[in-house]
């Protein structure tokens, strides 16, 4: 007998469920629309601030004295104000010529810096609070027909209306959203209310799929168009990928069976090659030291293959303090002396600490620079470097090698994947490596990537994050 559920009944959970995916469509919609009209509304309130403050200036380049001196008239001043801005003329110096305010409104804060750059055009536009007022501001130098600086004008307006307009959007949307929501829900409610009643067959023929196995198998999708149909669609889908997963699986221990059969059928004929009497002492060592090479392939392989069962069943690392710079010119010393056919430098390297597991890491270096001078031709070139900023660390290491196929890049890091390249340059390698690489640097909360640099070889970026002091 089945004990009674605890859980709200699935309707009730399908109703929030699409409430809650309209909820986050209402939201993005709401948000969006808020925005664009929000910019669009600014721009124009500050397009038409410029024209004003623009269209005042060469209004009072013609209000001069026969002094040579701007003189600008009261009526102009009300005239251009009447618009709804604010306007205030300067002389040369600073001094207020000419004000559309009323008596005791506080003065604008423009200083010596606002005019030093008025006059070069290149104040623009600024936001300023005047008698608890928010107020865009523009101030604009006045040129005599000669160029000679008369003085300045500017003109400032307030943002209230605006601000008032976009609150009404914003309460607006928020409530026709609360609105849509609540109906929403009721009709959801309702409607699953209606249309869970065939989820039995479903459930059925799902139950007879799990006790055969089949991922082949599909569930009959006969309801389309509403929740069931929309939920036989989806466990069809789970299916196929559980089905591509199950094949891909399959294919890669298929694949890890032949790498490891190939250095164990090689040490075996090896070996026997070795027992032959008569074998020149030479010859047999030259065997003997084929044999131990793919004994050495052999491990290697195994334990890329352990490293990535340890991936895949979620193995902890040890995470402690380290000086990862420490580690990788480690790393690099190391693998310099393993590779004598190219240079391998370090261009530049910055104290740094990292938490994280000290052996990963170095297997991590190590992958990425053996990659790097495996795929690099003789009289090549490989550096390393590590660098902070952002409270991230930033390790690199680049090649002049055969560097990437555009086909190559979405692949790099799957398992046994091995690009045409490197497969001609290097046809014994496993194609472990890199799948190795991003499972530590994800463990690691950090990111890996490899791009071709522009004069041609592959760059690897790993990015780590920094250890909080």
């Amino acid at each position: 007998m089945r004990r009674p559920s605890r859980h709200l009944p699935i309707r009730t959970r399908l109703a929030l469920l699409y409430t809650g995916l309209l909820v986050a469509a209402l939201v993005v919609f709401g948000g969006g629309l808020y925005l664009v009209l929000r910019d669009a509304l600014s721009s124009s309130f500050d397009q038409g601030l410029l024209d004003n403050a623009e269209h005042a200036r060469g209004a009072f380049a013609a209000d001069v004295g026969p002094g040579g001196r701007l003189e600008p008239s009261s009526r102009l001043v009300a005239q251009l104000a009447s618009t709804g801005g604010r306007v205030i003329v300067f002389g040369p110096g600073g001094a207020v010529l000419a004000d559309s305010s009323p008596p005791g409104t506080p003065p604008l804060p423009v200083g010596a810096d606002a005019f030093a750059l008025a006059a070069h055009g290149a104040y623009g536009l600024h936001e300023v609070v005047v008698g608890g007022d928010t107020l865009r501001l523009t101030l604009e130098p006045i040129d005599s027909p000669s160029g000679v600086l008369l003085g300045y004008v500017a003109w400032a307006e307030s943002t209230r209306p605006l601000r008032d307009l976009l609150r009404t959007v914003a309460l607006a949307v928020l409530l026709g959203g609360v609105l849509v929501t609540g109906l929403a829900f009721v009709g959801g409610w309702r409607l699953a209310r209606r249309a869970l009643a065939p989820v039995a067959d479903v459930t059925e023929t799902a139950r007879a799929i799990s006790l055969s196995g089949d991922f082949a198998a599909r569930v009959e999708t006969g309801w389309t168009g509403d929740e069931i149909g929309e939920l036989a669609v989806a466990f069809n889908e789970m299916l196929a990928a559980l089905e591509a997963n199950h094949q891909a699986l399959q294919r890669f221990l298929g694949d890890a069976s032949h790498e490891l059969r190939t250095p164990l059928t090689t040490i075996r004929a090896s070996l026997d090659l070795a027992q032959r009497p008569g074998l020149d002492e030479q010859e047999r060592r030259s065997i003997l030291s084929d044999a131990q090479g793919e004994a050495a392939r052999m491990a290697r392989l195994i334990g890329d293959l352990l490293s990535l069962a340890r991936a895949d069943s979620g193995a902890r690392l040890a995470f402690a303090p380290i000086e990862v710079d420490a580690v990788l010119l480690e790393c690099v010393r190391q693998q310099r002396q393993a590779s004598d056919h190219l240079r391998m430098s370090v261009e530049r390297v910055e104290p740094a600490l990292v938490d994280g597991d000290r052996d990963r890491l170095k297997e991590l270096f190590l992958i990425l620079l053996e990659n790097a001078a495996r795929y690099t031709p003789a009289g090549g070139s490989v550096t390393a470097g590590l660098v902070r900023g952002g409270g991230k660390v930033v390790v690199t290491i680049s090649d002049t090698g055969i560097g990437l196929e555009e086909s190559d890049r979405a692949h790099l890091f799957e398992r046994l994947y091995r690009g045409r390249r490197a497969r001609e340059l290097r046809p014994a390698g496993t194609g472990l490596g890199l799948a190795i690489a991003r499972w530590i640097v994800t463990a690691h909360g950090g990111t890996i990537s490899l791009d071709p640099r522009p004069t041609g070889g592959t760059v690897a970026t790993v990015v780590l994050p920094g250890r909080v002091a």
